[in-house]
């Protein structure tokens, strides 16, 4: 009872956000499977409100932790890398090149996952990078292929070697500036929302 209640007490309000953003993140795996892709879609872009909102907190109410830090990026290998590498492995590459490459882009988001905890951000002229393409950014290029393949046939010789290329970029030296653009982010997000349940 007592580790319990240690776990609430390092929780604090933006660690249950990080929580209700996996709980999403799980809804929406759980439409993947069943093949409901517009429901998935839906629940993703709020798993991904979520993973913002509980940032916002935790700098606003200065509850910045290391158990926050890590508990962010458990949750953001579930909601963006594993969530990707199913939609690869179900929807975009059915069979086990699918497989291959969802374990590609799962295993090398957990690694940057790893990496970033452990190293923070680079700066430099007074401004902050990540190393490497961030996680959501491969959420973002499966969800446009994802999209595209709707309208025409993307053969998988070609969404293959792209998502590899994008997977290990991950674990790159490219610099990634951090914006902090939530005011692009979110309506961007609700629209993808949206298109999902009048396209789908």
């Amino acid at each position: 009872m007592a580790r319990f209640t240690l776990v609430v007490k390092h929780l604090g309000i933006a660690g249950f956000v990080t929580l209700t953003s996996l709980l999403a993140a799980w809804v929406a795996i759980a439409f993947l499977i069943e093949g409901n892709a517009k429901f998935a879609v839906v629940f993703s872009v709020v798993a991904f409100l979520l993973d913002i909102l509980d940032g916002v907190l935790a700098r606003r109410l200065g509850t910045e932790s290391p158990f926050g830090r890590h508990l962010d990026s458990m949750v953001d290998a579930i909601n963006y890398s594993l969530f990707s590498a199913l939609v690869t492995a179900l929807v975009l590459i059915p069979g086990i090149l699918g497989w291959i490459v969802g374990f590609c882009i799962l295993a090398c988001g957990i690694l940057r996952l790893v990496l970033f905890t452990l190293e923070g951000f680079e700066e430099a002229a007074d401004r902050l990078y990540y190393r490497g393409v961030i996680t959501p950014h491969l959420t973002l290029a499966v969800g446009a292929i994802f999209f595209i393949s709707h309208f025409i046939t993307l053969e998988r010789w070609v969404v293959a070697p792209v998502l590899l290329v994008v997977a290990f970029a991950q674990l790159s030296s490219i610099r990634t500036l951090k914006t902090g653009v939530t005011a692009f982010w979110i309506p961007a997000s609700l629209m993808v929302a949206i298109g999902a349940l009048v396209w789908l």
